[in-house]
């Protein structure tokens, strides 16, 4: 979706400490063993690339939370934006998961209708 400022939606405040690191000589830290977990979380099928990006936030204790995000297309923005809407297509999405829909056949012949 769009970047965000400000604070971060805490889903679960259950954190678990997956290992440990020192700046590097660039005042980096890796983050291999976070990331491992994270594909462990997410399934091995959502493989970490490029797109992931990380929001960074700190509270006031000094605690830094990193929450993966990918980026959505501005004409796809509107959905996420729209908390009915995007309800809907979460639960039609669900049921044809669960093979309730209903097969209405080729729409083919409409191909080279005129859209109004």
């Amino acid at each position: 979706m769009t970047r965000t400022t400000g604070t971060a939606t805490i889903l679960n405040k259950s954190f678990k400490r997956v290992g440990d690191a020192t700046l590097d000589e660039r005042k980096r830290i890796s983050l291999t063993r976070a990331l491992e977990s994270l594909k462990e979380i997410l399934g091995n099928e959502n493989e970490l690339d490029a797109a992931v990006r990380f929001g960074i936030y700190v509270n006031d204790a000094g605690q830094v939370l990193l929450t993966p995000e990918v980026s959505v297309p501005m004409h796809e923005a509107w959905l996420y934006r729209n908390p009915q809407a995007l309800k809907k297509v979460a639960k039609g999405l669900a049921e044809a998961r669960e093979g309730k829909f209903k097969d209405l056949g080729s729409f083919e012949k409409y191909a080279d209708d005129d859209i109004e």
